[in-house]
């Protein structure tokens, strides 16, 4: 029986720790890129590793533990975002009250982080994690290829399609400005 639960168990131990070695890191930058506050960072990154380890029987193999692990800290730093809302929008580090949005316009924020939140949700895992290296942690597509272990022609293609759907689901905001 306990061979039968072994198969499942999937990466040990032994390959978490040589992949936190190598791309730790790596993952801490990009939920910083994408955070902007080294604390939030840092949670993405333990939300991550412990999801991936209480996880690690759904880990296929069809990708290199540590990119699955980077799509986990990638959604950890994006779910602690949407869990911060409101200093998602605060452009600058300075206090100034005249400089506050107005109601009205922190309804349209919400209104189009909402409209984002719901249109990513129509990608696809390719396209939207392409989508959001690309245009949230501002990597180049050769990166991005790298990074997923794939061509750079899989990368744009994915993007366009990403951008195209985009473009439909939230073409109502841009005929309601």
């Amino acid at each position: 029986m306990s061979a039968v639960q072994d198969t499942p168990a999937g990466p040990s131990e032994s390959d978490f720790h040589q992949a936190i070695a190598r791309r730790g890191d790596h993952w801490y930058s990009a939920c910083l890129r994408i955070t902007r506050s080294p604390e939030l960072a840092g949670d993405a990154v333990q939300d991550a590793l412990l999801n991936a380890w209480r996880k690690r029987g759904q880990f296929a193999g069809d990708a290199q533990l540590d990119t699955w692990i980077h799509r986990i800290a990638v959604n950890s730093a994006l779910s602690l975002l949407r869990s911060r809302h409101p200093e998602r929008w605060q452009a600058l580090d300075i206090d100034a009250e005249d400089e506050q949005p107005t109601p009205e316009a922190a309804h349209l924020y919400d209104e189009l982080d909402d409209s984002l939140q719901r249109a990513l949700r129509g990608l696809s895992e390719m396209e939207r994690v392409c989508f959001i290296l690309k245009h949230l942690e501002q990597w180049r597509l050769q990166e991005i290829a790298t990074e997923l272990t794939t061509s750079l022609g899989t990368v744009k293609q994915a993007l366009f399609r990403a951008v195209k759907k985009l473009r439909v689901t939230m073409g109502d905001l841009r005929s309601a400005s």
